[in-house]
């Protein structure tokens, strides 16, 4: 049973509370759940072992408890026995000790930066204008076009000649086309920037602007285009609604690079030493 569950809870949890690994029972003045040797298995550090497990998922009931127990029972014995062979003494384990101390220490600011930085709903709902009017000032054109394709020349220009005299789009789309994609729908392409189509495409429908249709065929490497731009708009923007919580989330990590760089610039930092392995 061990051989597995001591890989299941996450190591880093419990070396997290390294400072209280040899608590003496006699000596504690915490709750234990346990006792090895003489050595108390504090009640803080299950607790912390429980909640990181059960924000993972783990349901939290009195078999998994138990089981949990057992586990940090068997894991304090391990340490002792690593003790006895003194690796806590080791070069190699105090690097990886204070490389730990460092991440957890790091770790909890970070969540206390979380509260700290937490953005209010009036500049969430600032920086989502900002972007919105970015966006709309830089983003590319939609469109809303159909188009009528065949292989001849001459034909392009007899259904131009029928639209000039009043005859249906989508009707001789539908007969016509052999775009077997938007055929069916009077060869409606929908909405798109001009910059999905090929180019001699794209480029008439820049040129034709909302309501235009091409008084001359376009050529492409499918064949010759009949095109009509049936509107034009901004480019589409998601609502509020549907961006708070990554705008939240890019704002906080805004801020927090933010605080870095200015913790940075205040410190006085020097570069010593080689970088060289020895």
């Amino acid at each position: 049973m061990f051989r597995n569950l001591i890989h299941t809870i996450p190591l880093a949890a419990a070396l997290s509370l390294a400072a209280v690994f040899s608590t003496p029972a006699s000596a504690a003045d915490e709750e234990a759940i346990a006792t090895v040797n003489g050595v108390a298995v504090p009640k803080s550090r299950f607790d912390l072992l429980l909640e990181s497990q059960t924000s993972q998922g783990q349901q939290d009931t009195p078999a998994f408890r138990e089981e949990l127990r057992e586990i940090m029972i068997t894991r304090e014995v391990l340490v002792q026995e690593a003790e006895r062979r003194k690796m806590d003494q080791s070069d190699t384990y105090n690097a990886q000790l204070d490389a730990m101390k460092q991440q957890l220490l790091i770790s909890l600011l970070f969540n206390e930066l979380i509260v700290e930085l937490e953005p209010s709903d009036e500049a969430k709902h600032a920086e989502y204008e900002r972007i919105k009017a970015q966006n709309e000032k830089t983003g590319e054109k939609q469109y809303h076009v159909r188009h009528i394709l065949v292989d001849e020349e001459a034909q392009a220009n007899d259904i131009i000649k029928q639209l000039d005299e009043g005859a249906d789009f989508a009707k001789l789309a539908e007969e016509f086309s052999t775009d077997t994609g938007s055929r069916e729908n009077g060869g409606d392409l929908g909405w798109a920037e001009a910059g999905r189509y090929v180019k001699p495409f794209a480029d008439a429908v820049v040129a034709l602007g909302e309501g235009g249709t091409t008084s001359k065929p376009v050529k492409s490497d499918y064949g010759y285009h009949v095109v009509e731009v049936l509107g034009m708009r901004s480019p589409q923007f998601p609502s509020y609604e549907e961006v708070e919580e990554q705008l939240r989330k890019d704002m906080l990590t805004t801020s927090r690079d933010e605080l870095i760089t200015r913790l940075r610039g205040e410190a006085k930092i020097e570069k010593t030493g080689s970088l060289e392995s020895k």
